[in-house]
């Protein structure tokens, strides 16, 4: 197996894993069961559906922006924003991260024996032109995503969250070559997007470029479903 291969099993892995610990399963989870012998009501049982803010809809594919540009180059780091698609309900972009030097899985927040704090990893920021933000919180689901299947798996309602919320959609890699996926909710306000990131672990402390918010924001009212 590759490393890209391997990568993505290691994530599916993990993310399988997590929604069993929230009791999230096709069979009956350990949090049903436990429920079930204390003789309280059982929490719901199988996958959530998606909420509008967690991704972009299955029915469209979207209406790309041009948005290709170098977000921070230093002597043995690079990253730039790759493809930007608008869809009704946010957009998507890329990262693309090239490096001298390798980085283990671990440095990238992956593994069991990944780094941790604020310092570890690629952190992400989208700013919108209204001074709405949101942090990325790493590899894997976001923790807005995270929130909203564990209250669904207890029976709530989970609400709708304040935006924007930021997420790595996929992406994987290894050795000197990264690349990630990002959706972002919603469709952001006329004006610039500022993309932030910083990687002090890698010498980054902030890098900034600036996406046109007004350009994604007419895509995305633009895509539609592929049946209509």
């Amino acid at each position: 197996m590759d490393r890209i291969g391997s990568l993505r099993w290691r994530l599916r892995s993990w993310w399988y894993a997590t929604l069993h610990l929230l009791g999230i399963n096709r069979s009956p989870s350990v949090t049903y069961l436990r429920a079930t012998r204390k003789g309280k009501p059982p929490v719901r049982d199988g996958p959530p559906p998606q909420p509008r803010w967690g991704g972009p809809p299955d029915d469209e594919v979207g209406v790309a922006v041009g948005a290709r540009m170098v977000l921070a180059s230093q002597p043995r780091l690079f990253i730039a924003v790759t493809d930007c698609v608008a869809y009704s309900n946010g957009f998507t972009f890329g990262l693309a991260v090239r490096s001298k030097d390798e980085i283990p899985p671990d440095k990238m927040g992956f593994g069991a024996h990944r780094e941790h704090g604020d310092d570890a990893g690629l952190q992400v920021t989208i700013r919108f032109s209204d001074g709405r933000d949101s942090r990325g919180d790493g590899p894997g689901p976001n923790r807005a995503v995270m929130d909203y299947y564990r209250e669904w798996s207890e029976g709530k309602d989970p609400p709708e969250p304040v935006g924007p919320v930021i997420g790595q959609q996929g992406g994987g890699g290894g050795g000197h070559r990264w690349d990630f996926d990002y959706f972002i909710w919603p469709l952001p306000p006329d004006g610039p997007v500022a993309i932030t990131c910083r990687w002090p672990g890698r010498g980054l402390q902030t890098a900034s470029k600036e996406l046109n918010g007004t350009a994604i924001r007419a895509a995305g009212l633009k895509s539609k479903s592929v049946w209509d």
